[in-house]
């Protein structure tokens, strides 16, 4: 069979595959047989040239996805397609197998070609089979059945481990530049002895994510379904490894979840049903593309929101938080709490003699030091110079325990970063009115600011 003429017929980059088949249905050695002029250009553009029968290694990095779809084609004898993202490319591939007759004992070839669509092809990733058009259905379903996104997610994350015969499936968050990870959502099959995956998550976990990167190695997801393969990712992420053989896991498939090129996260399957690898591939290409889209959105939401009712020189929550605060806390509350008015003395003064460089850096210090005093309750700028603490819950003892720890400071001569208070205070049982609570707290801060000022009338002055 004339392997160039095949090539040269493509008009999308192609190549010629022969596998040399060891023991029936093991993998062998891979090799480019033949290549047509667009794919030789483009590995000259990477600086190497093509060489009939070379190893597909000498060509590109290793790439277990690659070595599946061509063995995929071999062993079943028929033609394959698979449009995947492509982050090393930073396109979409549609991915073409056709598997060519051979008259040589133990080789066997097949036909591989690709063309690339800088952005997403809807029509081609929708072209998909029967089954997993109706699970990506399903997704789609689940998040607009209802307004809650985790209860979605927990529901889609449940069918994906049923589709995938799996013993958990998990969907981890992740932040590289805090260099932290939580989990969104999981589902453990009931019985397999697998714990829940926060069990799993410490300090050092975030070495084994940040190995996911190099493992991926541009590729658009990881597949372990075998023996073979698992060696394979023993020698290329020895401690990843380590970890799944400890935990009992012998099948993983991997994705990250992408946007703008920013990994979110990933979702993941373990020990699945092998036999449905295929499948499960087309199901997650297609899923983690309409989950990672939400994930975005759910995400740039919150981050607007947080925006929306944080200040942003002190990371405090702002006027407007603190607003809907007191209009959404109710008269008839069943818990005590406990407000504070503490108005920064002299900002003006360190405006004017030091610059309003040094005056934000006062602010941002002050902030801190009402969330150090006010540990786990709500801090926030009211405007200009002036914060509100609001404590509901608190007990009387420790709101006047923090209230004098704050006053001591505001008091004391070598105050704590030249950071100085006027203070105001209420505390109230259960059911009292917040506003009346926040009048008298000003009232009290105000008291304390003429003090001060009838102590410092050279701060007057500049004021």
């Amino acid at each position: 069979m004339d392997h160039q003429a095949i090539v040269d017929s493509y008009e999308q980059l192609a190549v010629v595959v022969s596998v040399n088949l060891s023991g029936g249905e093991d993998y062998g050695v891979f090799r480019l047989v033949a290549a047509n002029d667009l794919y030789k250009k483009a590995i000259l553009d990477r600086g190497k040239e093509f060489v009939p029968n070379k190893l597909y290694t000498d060509y590109m990095d290793r790439d277990l996805n690659f070595e599946n779809l061509c063995m995929n084609c071999i062993i079943e004898k028929k033609p394959i397609h698979s449009y995947v993202n492509a982050p090393v490319f930073n396109a979409w591939l549609s991915l073409f197998a056709l598997p060519l007759r051979s008259g040589e004992d133990g080789l066997s070839y097949c036909l591989f070609s690709y063309d690339m669509d800088e952005n997403v092809d809807a029509d081609k990733l929708a072209d998909t089979s029967g089954e997993s058009a109706g699970q990506v259905l399903k997704t789609c379903i689940r998040l607009r059945e209802t307004d809650d996104f985790n209860e979605a997610m927990d529901s889609i994350i449940c069918d994906i481990r049923e589709m995938c015969d799996a013993d958990r499936c998990c969907i981890l968050l992740t932040d590289f530049n805090k260099r932290v990870c939580s989990v969104l959502c999981e589902d453990i099959r009931g019985g397999c002895g697998l714990l829940p995956m926060d069990t799993y998550i410490s300090d050092d976990f975030f070495n084994i994510v940040e190995s996911w990167i190099d493992t991926l190695n541009g590729s658009n997801c990881i597949v372990v379904s075998d023996e073979r393969e698992f060696n394979v990712l023993k020698e290329v992420n020895p401690e990843w490894a380590a970890s799944l053989e400890h935990g009992g896991i012998n099948s993983v498939v991997l994705y990250p979840l992408k946007s703008n090129n920013e990994i979110l996260g990933f979702i993941w399957a373990v020990n699945f049903d092998t036999e449905k690898a295929i499948a499960i591939k087309g199901i997650l290409e297609v899923t983690t593309f309409i989950l990672s889209g939400e994930l975005a959105n759910k995400q740039l939401f919150e981050r607007m929101e947080r925006m929306s009712r944080t200040d942003l020189l002190t990371g405090v929550y702002n006027r407007n938080a603190m607003n809907n605060r007191i209009d959404s806390y109710s008269t008839s509350s069943s818990v005590p709490f406990g407000v504070v008015f503490a108005d920064l003395n002299a900002l003006k003064y360190t405006n004017d003699t030091s610059g309003h460089a040094s005056g934000d850096e006062l602010l941002r210090r002050a902030a801190n030091i009402l969330r150090d005093i006010f540990d786990g309750y709500e801090v926030y700028r009211a405007g200009g110079d002036e914060f509100m603490v609001f404590a509901p819950g608190i007990n009387e003892y420790e709101f006047y325990t923090c209230v004098n720890s704050l006053k001591v400071l505001a008091d004391s001569e070598q105050d704590f970063d030249h950071v100085c208070f006027a203070v105001g205070s209420c505390y109230c049982e259960a059911g009292e009115d917040v506003r009346l609570a926040l009048h008298e707290a000003d009232k009290k801060m105000y008291r304390d600011k003429e003090k001060f000022y009838e102590e410092h009338p050279e701060m007057l002055i500049r004021r």
